[in-house]
């Protein structure tokens, strides 16, 4: 990985996602609105082509971290640290599981960004419910799932067009991958 140009992708992901990316913001039916979430997209998009499962969970853990900063500045407090620790858990299963997939066809790129919006974010609304004991009813929580459900079915329509953006620059952040080497003809 070449961090400080990942960092500086990190800061770009989530300065659009809180700016320009708001007009892809829909409103859902009884839940809330509802937008992609584009730094998960580029958490997939690093965790496919990364050289390490480190490289994949360390930068699972800043993309979330990022996430956990930017969430804190709404309605209610936050607590900092569910995102990042789930999108580094995430990123390392996807790491592990990868292999087994097509990475290059879109609709294995759109089921693992579902897969990983999913679980991160079922992991984000259940711990941060817990953690508001008494301040979230059973109700509310079913919404926020159901919130969680439709972006993750958001955003993975999108990653199949985020894959494409970001292999074209991909070089700039990631490190070329270790291939499986020369033997020469016996």
């Amino acid at each position: 990985m070449r961090w400080i140009p990942f960092l500086i992708l990190t800061y770009l992901v989530v300065l659009f996602q809180c700016t320009a990316a708001r007009i892809l913001v829909v409103q859902g039916g009884g839940f809330g609105p509802v937008g992609p979430d584009f730094a998960a997209l580029v958490a997939v998009f690093v965790t496919l082509h990364a050289r390490s499962w480190v490289d994949a969970m360390l930068a699972g853990w800043v993309l979330g971290l990022a996430m956990d900063l930017t969430a804190g500045g709404g309605a209610g407090a936050t607590a900092v640290g569910p995102m990042s620790l789930s999108y580094a858990l995430v990123a390392g299963l996807l790491f592990r599981v990868r292999e087994a997939f097509f990475r290059e066809r879109a609709l294995t790129q759109a089921l693992l960004a579902l897969a990983f919006c999913l679980l991160t974010h079922v992991v984000w609304v259940t711990l941060q419910s817990l953690l508001a004991i008494g301040t979230v009813e059973a109700g509310a929580y079913g919404r926020m799932l159901l919130q969680a459900l439709a972006l993750a079915c958001y955003s993975a329509a999108l990653m199949p067009l985020v894959h494409l953006l970001l292999s074209r620059c991909q070089r700039w952040f990631l490190t070329a991958p270790v291939g499986p080497g020369r033997r020469g003809r016996r």
